[in-house]
């Protein structure tokens, strides 16, 4: 059995002989089911039922938005568990079968199967992933050794027993790359894959011991800020030390509507060795550490989830995504206590002394009361100091610098934001200033998490590599 590239819900049912639990979402009577994967590597559960017994249609009014969170029992001759987040979609009956107790198939999505077989330890995890980054030489490599005995027996009265050796097997690769992360020996690897196809890079990351689900989940977003892309999880297996499985979670993949696979990696931070295509083991374990230990503190599981729709929308709406990226980060943090980036153009007690006599003076003028009454509000508010002041003094704090370059993509930032009239035409100045906006928003995040000194100019031709500090280069525009 290879664990490596092993998709559990591959004939489980009938493996483990599953029964399907009663739910109002099924026919009557389940004559059989099948739960496997489609093109697109949703699960997807096919249930088979009497010509005459189809599901009840669920009665949802027109528009209603709700959250899908049914369950349905598994039991098996050997293990339970349970399907979660089950949504029919599809119902087809052939009268014309000749097995009439089948002819109702009826398809439903799955978001997650999870499976127990025995409550033994386990020690280790593997979770079956795609999309790795497919221009890397790997930093750590693999050996395979394979050997053993092959034994065959006749029965009757007098068994005849036959073994021979089989041949030894010794193989190395490098596709891999190793971390330490949350207490856990982490290697993430890519492979060959016969349940995903090659073109979406397939791999598998191992986990020594059983990480939490919430660990496991950490754990690769780290690794996907690293490598600058998402790595998109189909599930893991959990073993015994001596590869016996002991349950399963298996999940409808997250793949930002299908278009995560043409997202390139594109890491904030250098993680080769110099300006080659070899991964540095260091600078791997520097970035994702940093990344993993400051996950809560920086909200990176919702960073990651605006970042991956932001890369992957029109060119003329990024620089919008980006800039709504930053400015959230710069709220957060402006906004957390001890903070010394003030919000305001003069000090407060002034300003309470500026609203006394601006107040007096707007009811002096011959205007209508509403005029007056909107004017007020907009006194009340007027110490608030503009996005331009507060990214200034954000970034000064940070010690990052921001050059005419990098400013003036901010103004063009606005004009996406607000809607201004993009005109044809525009659409280089477009591509270099959503470039430049992911720049900033990862010297941001690299600053803020402490995982690199560096980050690398997407911007400037050859991508060189800058300190943190420094802006990027007026002459390079």
């Amino acid at each position: 059995m290879d664990i490596w590239d092993k998709d559990p819900l591959n004939d489980f049912v009938k493996i483990f002989l599953v029964d399907l639990g009663a739910s109002v979402e099924f026919p009557e009577k389940i004559n059989a089911f099948n739960i496997a994967r489609d093109n697109e590597s949703n699960i997807i559960l096919h249930v088979f039922s009497h010509a005459s017994d189809q599901p009840k249609r669920k009665d949802i009014p027109l528009g209603l938005v709700y959250n899908l969170d049914n369950s349905v029992e598994l039991k098996g001759y050997i293990g339970s568990g349970e399907l979660l987040g089950i949504s029919g979609f599809s119902v087809n009956t052939a009268f014309s079968n000749n097995n009439s107790d089948t002819a109702t198939e009826s398809k439903y999505t799955i978001n997650q199967v999870n499976y127990s077989t025995t409550d033994l330890e386990i020690e280790y995890t593997v979770d079956q992933i795609a999309n790795l980054p497919d221009h890397y030489l790997w930093s750590s490599s693999i050996t395979d050794k394979i050997s053993g005995q092959h034994e065959r027996t006749f029965t009757g009265n007098s068994p005849i027993e036959i073994t021979t050796s089989t041949p030894n097997i010794h193989n190395m690769s490098r596709t891999s790359a190793r971390f330490e992360l949350g207490g856990h020996s982490v290697v993430i690897s890519t492979m060959n894959s016969s349940n995903i196809p090659k073109s979406r890079n397939p791999g598998y990351i191992y986990y020594s011991g059983h990480p939490s689900k919430e660990t496991r989940e950490k754990i690769r977003a780290s690794l996907s800020l690293t490598f600058g892309l998402p790595l998109v999880y189909f599930g893991s297996s959990f073993y015994t030390q001596n590869g016996g499985v002991v349950g399963f979670e298996a999940v409808s993949p997250a793949t930002v509507g299908g278009r995560a696979w043409r997202i390139i990696s594109q890491p904030f931070a250098p993680i080769t060795v110099g300006m080659s295509n070899m991964l540095d083991s260091e600078l791997l374990q520097k970035n994702a550490s940093s990344f993993f230990e400051n996950y809560d503190s920086m909200d990176l599981r919702g960073f990651l989830f605006r970042l991956w729709y932001a890369e992957v929308s029109p060119t003329h709406m990024k620089a919008a995504y980006y800039g709504a990226m930053i400015e959230s980060i710069q709220k957060r943090e402006i906004e957390k206590l001890g903070s010394n980036i003030s919000n305001t153009i003069i000090a407060k007690s002034e300003y309470r002394k500026t609203i006394k006599i601006l107040s007096k003076f707007l009811q002096k003028q011959n205007i209508p009361l509403l005029a007056k009454e909107l004017l007020s509000h907009k006194i009340q508010d007027g110490n608030k100091a503009p996005q331009r002041i507060l990214a200034e003094r954000f970034y000064s704090t940070l010690g990052l610098c921001l050059g005419p370059v990098e400013l003036t993509a901010w103004l063009r930032r606005n004009d996406a934001a607000h809607g201004n009239v993009d005109l044809p035409g525009s659409e280089i100045r477009n591509y270099r200033s959503n470039k430049i906006l992911r720049v900033i928003l990862g010297r941001i995040i690299l600053k803020l998490s402490g995982s690199s000194s560096n980050y690398i100019d997407y911007y400037t031709y050859n991508h060189p590599i800058r300190e943190l500090s420094d802006a990027i280069p007026h002459d390079e525009v």
